[in-house]
């Protein structure tokens, strides 16, 4: 059985983190039940997916997209007046 670290962020997301590989696990590369040997409840940060959404992108490109206004409605609903 491989052995597995559950860790659990202040954002409500989780991941489990491969602690050691077993015999099994090294010789086939076939996943076995994971077997979670630690609980780690990192409290006062959040995950990288998180963190990365609260950032802003430094990506070459990244002020070409065009990002809706949060006030701006969905734009396929147009009202129609008659």
């Amino acid at each position: 059985m491989c052995n597995y670290i559950y860790r659990k962020y202040s954002c409500q997301h989780y991941y489990y983190l491969v602690d050691s590989w077993c015999p099994k696990y090294i010789e086939t590369w076939k996943k076995c039940d994971p077997v979670v040997v630690r609980n780690q409840y990192w409290r006062d940060e959040i995950c990288g997916a998180c963190r990365q959404r609260q950032q802003p992108s430094n990506h070459p490109c990244a002020n070409m997209v065009k990002r809706p206004n949060a006030a701006v409605s969905h734009p396929y609903h147009h009202r129609v007046s008659a």
